[in-house]
């Protein structure tokens, strides 16, 4: 017998997005929600701190590195 599907996902989730700096370099962040609903942000291959700005971008803390969200194309 399979036990059926979460409808959300577990507090510990965490999803993947792209971003992209003003020069034009590509990465790729990783989003990770505590239990506590608060969430953390890094990038995935350097592990680097992000952090979310109010203006929904994001900045890589060591380099100051301002980012934004790349939709993905449909």
């Amino acid at each position: 017998m399979n036990a059926p599907a979460p409808t959300t996902p577990p507090a510990n989730a965490s999803g993947r997005f792209e971003v992209r700096s003003v020069t034009g370099a590509c990465y790729t962040v990783v989003e990770e929600v505590a239990p506590d609903g608060s969430r953390r942000y890094r990038t995935a291959y350097a592990g680097l701190p992000v952090v979310a700005n109010d203006d929904g971008t994001f900045t890589i803390v060591d380099t100051r590195t301002r980012l934004v969200r790349v939709d993905p194309r449909r």
